[in-house]
This record gives structure tokens, C-alpha cells and sequence, in this order.
């Protein structure tokens, strides 16, 4: 592309999923530089529309495999304003184009990578089959396509074990991620992989204990032209992008392997290599032990740090994607620390609560993360969204913190609160007492069930014990993977189908209990008269979580935890009972 040609213009595809902050970097790292930032398939809650140098957000149809409305729209956009860069910020942008190659690689200002490189980066055995060819230090490995591999796996490997499926978002369901999981157990690896086998096969791999480190980089024709590299203080507990990171020297065997890669793959654009280290600390290597995980051949979460050390790679793909004169800098700022509030706040609520005795967790003692928030306290740190030329999207993001910081302050002040005892003793007392008890729920399928089977475990037969739900449609089978973990737990639901709560069900019962603050609040509307023997299950035990919130729009691990949860609960009560 010609530079007497340039518009000046950018279009950014695609929304920050799960509170990263890639797209506004990116629009940021651009707009700064004076060019006009346009965005498209973003969502209407996503703080980075609001930044002021987002300049227009265009109405671009979501993608459907069945029409080509949004392609038709889309391309006659970047002919109408003519940009210069049509970047997607992640994957769930970056596959409609890929599956419309044809078409979108015949448009110069789109960005893609070539055909070879997209498939290796964006699938997971590709990318551990490229590094294993290529003499790069991965874990060990197993594909399999069928459960009855179970006890073949557990004899070649140790738990610990890492699943992941091929790819991370399906064309099909771009909303919903296909996660990696870890199994503890022999129970945990059959949920998972009958769960994940749904999908094509699975890469078994052992777990690695290192902290994750991140090469990232942009590259022209197999040649690395810059590197950047990130070590992850805070990674979520059971593995995934990072809330809090520091950039630190790259690595001479990490950025070896990087190199080896991007020149297999005649890589040309930006990524990002991912490997765990053996790190004593997150401040020096103990080893040389590392392993190869995957690439992300797409803008990465942790961007924001990135750009605010030196490396500004969103606009050093624009020079190279336009042509223009690309000035690399010399290095990047190392010690640079960069932080996701709202991420981190979750971190650091899930973190003090962790069982910290099985390393595999990504956990960090509470006295170090403690002095790493002095950082915060000091301002001596970057911030993922804050920026001094750029308020809005901060202050957005402080009003969503604050809310998600006093539900939880509520939550400890129940839990705590001397309040708690007298609660909980009324609870388990009406519960004693009680010869037929109602369990509800939203829906029937997946925690009033499991609660009801549990609680005809752990009480005596002479109580009836039922459980319904207040959605209307009655028949439904719990889903497959609620069936599975229950199982986990010794506990048989394949057989259930949902009730709708009936008034004479409500007047029979003793003692109703239910799990969260809308289903009490919902059945003391419908069911006034009755008031005065609606409890919350949580309230069975004297310690823990009151609420416990539906999991259905959560994975495999939301689901395991809440199942834990309301088993704790029910345990707690009925060892005193039974005394």
C-alpha cells in the first residue's frame, strides 16, 4: 500500500471479552499516534467504545454461517471509508474473516495471517506438533478421541492432569469458550474429557508447576522483528490469561523457541508465544526448565502492559501492514508492572480463600500480594484501563468495581455478621424439626436437585424431601454436565425432571430452601403466606457462603465449586443432627 494512499484510518473488530482490555489498547496505541479509530462487533457494555479515541462505532450484523449479510455490510464498510488497517482484537473476530478467506484476503488493509499460520496457531495440537517437530521442550502428551482411554492415561501420567480441546471458540458458538480444564481425580477426568469429547478430541498433557511467561511479538515473512516479554504475578487459580503481570527481559531459550516458530510458519503479523517457566519467584529463574504451551496468533490479553512499556505493537503493525517507515525501538522498559482491576479483585478474593498446599493452583501467599497492592496504594504501577489522556473507560470501570466490591462486602457482612449465628440457628432448627422439606430453585436442574438427593443422603428416611422450580416448564432433564459432576459426588440425577412449584407442594412443606437472594425474594412474592419458612440453604452451616448462585451459564469448574458449596452446607447441618 502506497503511503500517498493512506486514509489515516483504522477499523477494530471485535469487544473485550471478560473485562481484558486488548481492544482499548489498541484503539488507544492508535488513536495517540493521530490516526481515526472506527470500531464494529462491539458490544454496547464494552467500556472501550467510550474512549475518546474511538472515533465512530459502526452497526455491523453478527456473524451467521447460514447468511452474508454482515459480510456484505462489512466489506462495503471498508470500501466506503477506505481504512488503511482492518485489525480484528480477538479470535472471535478474527474467525468469521478466516472462514471467508477468499473473499476478505483479496482486501489489502484487512489483516489476516497466511493460511498455514492461522491453522497452527489457532488449534492446539498443531501448535504442540509444530514445537515437539521443532526440538521445543512441550509436556507430555496424549490425544485421544474416546473416554475408554481412561485408564490408559492414568497409567502413563500423574494427576494432576491438563485437558484441552482443539480450539478455544467454534464458529458455531463464538460466544461461548471451549476452556482448558485440569483434573484432580479420576471422577474429575471422566466429567471433563466426556464433557470436552463432545467436541472432537482432546490433548491430555501433564501439569507443569512454573509461572507463565508470555514472548510476544510482531513478525515479517518468518522473520522476528521485535519481542516483548511478560511474566504473570496473578493467573486465575486454575490457569488462563493474567489479571497482573510484569515485564521482564526476554528470555535467550523462550525467545530462541519463538524465533524457531514464526520461521516455520513464514509468520507475518503479531502474537504472542506462551510457556510456564521454572521460576524460583516470579523474579529470577531457578532453571532453564520450561515448556512450550501454545500461540496466540492474535492481540493478546495482557496488551495493555506492553504498549505501556515501550512496546507499541498495535502501531508497529500498522507501519507494517501500510508500509510505513517501521521504527523499532532499541528495547522496552523492564519492571514495568501493569494491573486489570477488575480481574485482579476477583484474583485476590478467589486467592485468599484457596487451598494453598497443592502447588498446581496458582496461588500466592496473602502476605506478598498484600505488598503487591502497595504498588496500587502508591501509583507505582500501569493500569489496564486508568489513563490521565483518557478518563472515561476508568471511571466507567471504577463504577463496575464498586458495585462488584459492595455485593461482596455485603456477602463477608452476612457471612460474618453476629447476625450469621442466630440466622443459621434458626435455619438448622426448622430443618430439624421438619418432616417435609422443599428444595427450589430457578429452573429444577441444576442446584435444587442435586441439594434434594444430597439431603436424602444425609437426613432420615422418615423425611420427605422434594424440589422444584418456578420457571415455568415443567419435564426438562438436568443438563449433561450437572448429571456428571453430580456423580462426583455419589450423586444419581440422571433420572430427574423438573417440577414447577405447585401451591399445594408450598403449604405441605415444612421448611423450603432455596439458594440466592432473587429465588427468596421471588417465593416470598408468590408465596406470601408462606414467608416464614423460606430459609437459604447456606444458612445451614455457620460459616461459608450464604448465596449460591446458579451456574448454568457457568463451565465445568462454576458447577463443581457450587455443588461443593451447597454439599458443605448440608454436611455441616447434619453432623449435628445425626450427634
Amino acid at each position: 500500500m502506497s503511503n500517498k494512499s493512506l486514509s489515516g484510518k483504522v477499523l477494530v473488530l471485535g469487544t473485550d471479552f471478560k473485562n481484558y482490555r486488548s481492544c482499548l489498547a489498541i484503539i488507544r496505541s492508535l488513536g495517540r499516534k493521530g490516526l481515526h479509530v472506527d470500531l464494529a462487533w462491539n458490544s454496547v457494555d464494552d467500556i472501550a467504545r467510550h474512549s475518546k479515541y474511538a472515533a465512530e462505532i459502526h452497526d455491523i450484523p453478527d456473524f451467521s454461517p447460514d447468511e452474508d449479510s454482515w459480510k456484505n455490510k462489512l466489506i462495503e464498510l471498508i470500501g466506503h471509508k477506505r481504512y488503511d488497517l482492518v485489525v480484528p482484537c480477538n479470535e472471535q473476530a478474527s474467525a468469521p474473516l478466516e472462514a471467508n478467506r477468499t473473499e476478505f484476503e483479496k482486501i489489502p488493509a484487512v489483516y489476516l495471517l497466511n493460511q498455514r499460520a492461522y491453522e497452527i496457531a489457532f488449534d492446539k495440537f498443531k501448535s504442540n506438533d509444530l514445537a515437539r517437530s521443532l526440538g521445543i521442550s512441550v509436556p507430555q502428551s496424549r490425544r485421544i478421541a474416546s473416554i475408554a482411554e481412561i485408564d490408559t492415561i492414568l497409567s502413563e501420567f500423574q494427576l494432576p492432569l491438563v485437558l484441552k480441546p482443539s480450539i478455544s471458540f467454534s464458529l458455531e458458538s463464538l460466544q461461548r469458550k471451549n476452556y482448558v480444564y485440569k483434573a484432580y481425580s479420576k471422577k474429575e477426568l471422566f466429567t471433563t474429557l466426556r464433557f470436552l469429547l463432545k467436541s472432537g478430541a482432546v490433548l491430555v498433557q501433564e501439569n507443569f508447576i512454573g509461572v507463565g511467561t508470555g514472548i510476544g511479538f510482531i513478525a515479517n515473512h518468518g522473520e522476528l522483528l521485535y519481542a516483548f516479554q511478560h511474566v504473570r504475578l496473578h493467573e486465575p487459580l486454575m490457569g488462563g490469561g493474567s489479571s497482573y503481570r510484569k515485564s521482564a527481559p526476554c528470555h535467550p531459550g523462550l525467545l530462541d523457541a519463538t524465533s524457531k516458530l514464526i520461521k516455520e510458519m513464514n509468520y507475518t503479523g503479531v502474537g504472542m508465544a506462551e510457556y510456564k517457566v521454572d521460576f524460583r519467584s516470579a523474579q529470577e529463574p531457578a532453571s532453564d526448565k520450561w515448556i512450550f504451551l501454545e500461540i496466540n496468533g492474535r492481540f493478546w490479553g495482557s496488551l495493555p502492559l506492553a504498549v505501556s512499556a515501550g512496546a507499541d505493537f498495535p502501531y508497529f503493525l500498522y507501519c507494517l501492514k501500510t508500509d510505513t517507515p517501521l521504527k523499532l525501538p532499541a528495547g522496552y522498559k523492564t519492571g514495568i508492572y501493569a494491573r486489570n482491576t477488575i480481574r485482579d479483585f476477583v484474583w485476590i478474593t478467589e486467592n485468599i480463600f484457596a487451598d494453598k498446599t497443592e502447588p498446581s493452583r496458582n496461588t500466592v501467599p496473602n502476605g506478598t500480594v498484600a505488598l503487591e497492592l502497595l504498588r496500587f496504594i502508591t501509583f507505582r504501577e500501569k493500569n489496564d484501563t486508568w489513563a490521565i489522556d483518557d478518563l472515561t473507560p476508568g471511571l466507567l470501570e471504577f463504577g463496575r468495581l464498586f458495585k462488584i466490591k459492595m455485593a461482596l462486602v455485603r456477602r463477608i457482612l452476612m457471612t460474618l455478621s453476629p447476625w450469621r449465628f442466630i440466622r443459621s440457628y434458626r435455619t438448622r432448627r426448622a430443618l430439624h424439626r421438619a418432616r417435609s422439606v422443599l428444595v427450589v430453585c430457578f429452573g429444577n436442574i441444576y442446584r435444587s436437585p442435586f441439594a434434594e438427593r444430597y439431603l436424602r443422603k444425609r437426613l432420615p428416611e422418615s423425611v420427605i424431601i422434594h424440589s422444584a422450580g418456578y420457571l415455568p416448564q415443567s419435564g426438562r432433564q438436568c443438563h449433561e454436565r450437572a448429571i456428571d459432576i453430580a456423580a462426583e459426588f455419589d450423586i444419581a440425577m440422571a433420572d430427574h425432571r423438573s417440577r414447577i412449584i405447585a401451591p399445594e407442594a408450598v403449604e405441605k412443606a415444612d421448611i423450603i430452601l432455596t439458594f440466592d437472594k432473587e429465588n427468596r425474594k421471588t417465593l416470598k412474592n408468590i408465596f406470601p403466606v408462606a414467608a416464614e419458612k423460606i430459609f437459604l440453604l447456606g444458612m445451614l452451616s455457620f460459616t461459608g457462603p450464604v448465596y449460591f448462585e446458579d451456574p448454568v451459564e457457568g463451565n465445568l469448574y462454576t458447577i463443581r465449586n457450587n455443588y461443593k458449596a451447597i454439599k458443605t452446607a448440608i454436611d455441616s447441618f447434619a453432623e449435628g443432627y445425626l450427634r
